[in-house]
């Protein structure tokens, strides 16, 4: 499937006779992403949950249950395509070079949340960062600012 297909039955565009929350395709984009890095060492625990839930709210201005709804119809997106691709691509098509980096921060909090970080961890958050469009540089200059706010 497609992800416009994906992302047009998650925003509500397709004719349907169930009503369904409506989602900003980029909300829902975004949110699949982390909820990919969240599930990559095969947990997602409260502390992710905290950062993923966190972030969202903060970036798109939601309240606490527009978040929840968001990350039930992203995790929908999440176990139905592992198209990375099309996901970041479509964020990085719509997403200034600032927000792709908190982005990718916010992939780092998530990872080092539990206190270790997985070599699948690492290898996921470089991938998803090269194709949200950062350079090598860049992911880990966000790194190394991640780790220097957990040492603080």
């Amino acid at each position: 499937m497609s992800i416009a297909r994906i992302l047009d039955h998650f925003t509500g565009r397709p004719s349907s006779t169930a009503p369904r929350v409506q989602h900003d395709p980029l909300r829902l984009a975004t949110a699949a992403v982390l909820l990919e890095i969240a599930y990559a060492d095969g947990t997602f625990s409260p502390a992710e949950d905290g950062s993923v839930e966190s972030f969202l709210a903060n970036r798109f201005g939601l309240a606490q249950e527009e978040t929840k709804q968001l990350l039930a119809a992203a995790d929908e997106i999440r176990k139905k395509t592992v198209d990375h691709f099309a996901l970041t691509h479509y964020i990085r098509k719509n997403t200034p070079l600032a927000d792709r980096i908190e982005i990718v921060k916010t992939m780092w909090r998530v990872v080092y949340s539990d206190g270790k970080l997985t070599e699948y961890e690492n290898y996921l958050v470089r991938k998803l960062a090269d194709l949200l469009g950062l350079e090598h540089h860049v992911m880990i200059d966000a790194k190394s600012a991640v780790l220097r706010e957990r040492d603080s």
